[in-house]
């Protein structure tokens, strides 16, 4: 029953349609038996501003998580950032304080690590310099990854991101680097065409292939058909989700519940 005393949460988007948070953290709420809801907000970019303006005096709203495309400009509108979200820039998860200020945090690069597994001494190829790259690509290097590569439509964009990581650490990707890649994660949006149109039958056949997207995509059915290792686009969600409930509410959730929500999906780690 939802009445006036329900906690809302939300997430804005553009679109907003095809995010999976929705029926995640409602099923956490039902299974155990929280007054919280969670929606989902279409927020065209130029309204953005406004959107967190009118947050701050909704006085039950418990917080939002941020995503595509509005990871970086959400940040310009918050009053307190973690760490991770100071430095890099982009946020995903937002907490409102009962005086209505906004504190944000960046927990993607957890959730891409935890997915991943041990990146040291890993050669990273990241396709893409949006908000979720750049936290990506902190996560790679703090997790002793040897060396990051970033290859993005913009020249400039990648530069970004590059000057971002420490000297000597991250650049530019060329193309005949593609049979030295260890890890390869695609960050962007697109899913009908394999980004950049990269052979990835070059890659070494012990390659780990992540795409963050969470709806079949091109990228995901070459690298299933090559039987390339293969972290399909739930993962990172999964793997932070613990963290962002935690921040959410102050509650901890265990491993069975988290599983039990993906599972509408069919995601099974």
């Amino acid at each position: 029953m939802i009445s006036g005393h329900t906690k809302v949460f939300t997430i804005i988007a553009h679109p907003a349609a095809h995010v999976a948070a929705p029926a995640i953290y409602n099923r956490l709420f039902e299974r155990l038996g929280l007054d919280m809801v969670y929606i989902a907000h279409d927020v065209p970019a130029v309204a953005v501003g406004r959107t967190l303006q009118a947050y701050r005096a909704w006085e039950n709203l418990g917080g939002f998580n941020v995503t595509i495309p509005h990871k970086e400009v959400t940040v310009e509108f918050l009053d307190t950032l973690c760490p991770i979200t100071a430095h890099t820039g982009v946020v995903n998860t937002v907490v409102r304080q009962e005086d209505g200020t906004l504190l944000g945090y960046n927990t993607d690069g957890l959730g891409a690590l935890h997915a991943l597994g041990d990146v040291k001494d890993a050669h990273c190829l990241v396709i893409g310099a949006g908000g979720a790259s750049r936290a990506i690509v902190d996560a790679l290097i703090h997790g002793g990854a040897a060396q990051v590569y970033i290859l993005n439509r913009s020249r400039l964009r990648a530069e970004q991101l590059i000057e971002q990581a420490p000297v000597g650490r991250a650049a530019l990707f060329t193309d005949e680097l593609l049979p030295e890649m260890d890890i390869v994660i695609q960050t962007t949006p697109v899913s009908q065409s394999i980004p950049f149109d990269l052979d990835l039958s070059r890659l070494k056949k012990d390659a780990c292939v992540f795409e963050i997207v969470m709806r079949d995509t091109a990228f995901a059915r070459e690298a299933s058909m090559l039987k390339l290792k293969l972290i399909p686009g739930f993962a990172m969600l999964y793997h932070q989700t613990r963290r962002n409930f935690k921040l959410f509410t102050g509650l901890d959730i265990t491993d069975d519940d988290v599983r039990d929500a993906f599972a509408l999906f069919g995601y099974r780690p």
